[in-house]
């Protein structure tokens, strides 16, 4: 069972490596993002004539972002959700409903395999980071751990919802539409560019009951030490409960669009 999603994720690993460029486009999109983040918040420290906004300085709040911009680029689906909507909308999907795999987990592979360049070259890019500004990052072992283990949980349950969003072209037949406005809502509301942490109160209130606080926000906040570890044993119980929710949903949708699903593409 194990063997055969490990090959996937080998198999994808390899076909990463042949498009080695694409991890240099990604670390581009970062600079650049965090570049003109800096001329903004710059802009506004000095506007305001303030030292710290919301118990951020500006250096500590630039890496705040810098992480954010990093992790929300790491739970993206766009590749493998392209690929499968057009697999339901094709009938490309019947390969994997006569095989004796699952089509979530082979897919999640997929994106990890398609991922695990840009893991590479931006724990590279961390490295040179916790170097340049020591202190910011990782204060102590047990907040990389704590950052890694996160930030798998952060992975997860994007693709569940991405996953969730996916099935839907058993109705919809194409729906790159909702995903490209989710990825641009998400920009803003998981605090991919502007720190929840930073959002009226009652706004932050409403994020809260939603999954969206633990897709940037929570592994970033240990990353850099703004969340008390003693806090960590209750996001991670609320986290791991909306994997498994998201998770949930996603099978009870996807074995009903099964039951409607007629190949016409095929």
């Amino acid at each position: 069972m194990i063997k055969k999603y490990t090959a996937v994720l080998k198999i994808n690993w390899i076909h990463a490596l042949e498009y080695r460029a694409n991890a240099l486009v990604g670390v581009v999109a970062i600079l650049s993002g965090l570049f003109i983040e800096y001329q903004i918040w710059n802009l506004i420290f000095l506007s305001q004539g303030v030292e710290s906004i919301k118990g951020f300085s500006f250096q500590e709040l630039m890496i705040f972002i810098f992480l954010s911009i990093m992790v929300g680029q790491l739970k993206s689906s766009w590749h493998t959700s392209g690929e499968m909507i057009e697999g339901i909308r094709t009938g490309d999907i019947n390969k994997y409903l006569i095989r004796p795999i699952s089509y979530f987990n082979y897919h999640f592979m997929m994106f990890i395999g398609v991922n695990s360049l840009y893991y590479t070259v931006y724990s590279l890019l961390l490295l040179v980071t916790i170097i340049v500004f020591p202190g910011l990052l990782f204060p102590s072992i047990i907040n990389i751990i704590g950052f890694i283990l996160a930030l798998s949980i952060s992975v997860f349950l994007s693709y569940s919802i991405y996953y969730i969003m996916i099935c839907c072209a058993f109705w919809f037949g194409e729906v790159r539409a909702i995903i490209v406005a989710y990825n641009l809502s998400m920009i803003i509301l998981s605090g991919q560019y502007i720190p929840i942490r930073l959002f009226p109160d009652n706004v932050l209130d409403i994020i809260k009951l939603t999954p969206l606080l633990y897709l940037v926000d929570f592994p970033v906040s240990i990353a850099t030490g703004r969340m008390p570890i003693e806090d960590w044993g209750f996001n991670f119980i609320v986290s791991i409960g909306w994997c498994i929710i998201m998770w949930f949903i996603g099978s009870l949708v996807y074995n009903r669009g099964i039951r409607n699903y007629e190949a016409y593409g095929s």
